[in-house]
């Protein structure tokens, strides 16, 4: 299936038929594609042409909200308002998007990227607290399909799953692929709920975001809320993106230095990040022009 998806792709986008050409995949993450298409067709009822065009859709949309950009130096959008109504709340819009995205994350190697070090991390994590006997809590803002759920239950070693999302239409469909996944909502739970409207008496030992801080207008209290719900000795692993245009991207964050500064005003350290290229290009080449980058940081609390 991953095999006529390629081949399609390719077919019908010159540029995607030259990327796909080079492209490399780990044979877990083969499965976990093979696994997200056998999802949408087999268990949700979608036609393969309907993937490639979502796929599509969203490389022709970033493509679209690029050339803008170059053009504006700026993102077309700039309030929540303005994104809300036509892709957050849009059913139709929304399912889509979050199906060209999700394989997206299999594609372009800055997802790939930031998935893999994820995964790293937790490995690394889980190896010391061993020791830990007090209740290992993990929460996630945006969980997407799953994929950094997913490799938090089989990594992580907490005891207790906690995920929450916007859109109605993007809690739906974790749930469901979580269930196609074998993982039943005993492992987990997932709330619909704006997280600048989450409370919780419950502090933290994992707070995961990935790519979320560019789609609000106030990635400093986002993140500032974030410090707040994380125990003391607890880390933060957040990504967003550097002059990376889309629809749905607010917050424009113009270097590497402007977003590890963020963190800092908002009560974090970087213990460590990485900062990955669209397409592989080189990192001076990027920044000079401008082009997208993604980065990806382990933030601990100032007194941890």
């Amino acid at each position: 299936m991953t095999d006529q998806f390629i081949q399609m792709v390719s077919e019908r986008n010159p540029f995607q038929k030259k990327l796909l050409k080079d492209w490399q995949i780990r044979e877990e993450e083969r499965q976990e594609l093979e696994s997200i298409l056998e999802f949408y067709t087999a268990g949700q009822g979608y036609s393969m042409e309907y993937l490639v065009d979502a796929y599509t859709f969203i490389n022709t949309m970033v493509m679209e909200e690029t050339y803008f950009f170059e053009r504006n130096k700026r993102y077309r959008n700039a309030t929540f308002e303005e994104v809300n109504e036509i892709v957050y709340q849009n059913e139709e819009y929304m399912k889509k998007y979050m199906i060209g995205l999700c394989i997206s994350d299999y594609i372009w190697i800055q997802h790939l990227e930031m998935i893999r070090w994820f995964e790293q991390i937790l490995q690394e994590k889980k190896s010391k607290q061993q020791a830990e006997t007090s209740e290992q809590r993990y929460l996630e803002i945006g969980p997407g399909l799953g994929q950094y759920l997913i490799r938090a239950l089989k990594y992580g070693g907490f005891d207790d799953y906690l995920a929450t999302d916007l859109s109605p239409t993007s809690v739906e469909q974790c749930k469901r692929y979580m269930n196609y996944r074998g993982i039943g909502e005993t492992a987990y739970q997932i709330i619909q709920k704006d997280f600048f409207e989450f409370s919780s008496e419950q502090k933290y030992d994992c707070i995961v975001m990935g790519e979320v801080l560019e789609h609000v207008e106030q990635p400093l209290e986002m993140l500032k809320k974030i410090r707040s719900l994380l125990k003391e000795q607890g880390m933060a692993f957040i990504t967003t993106v550097i002059n990376a245009p889309a629809i749905d991207h607010i917050s424009l964050f113009r270097s590497e230095e402007e977003v590890l500064t963020l963190a800092r005003e908002a009560g974090f350290v970087a213990q460590d990040h990485i900062c990955v290229t669209a397409g592989g290009i080189p990192m001076d080449r990027a920044v000079k022009r401008r082009y997208a980058i993604n980065i990806a940081m382990v933030l601990k609390g100032n007194a941890g």
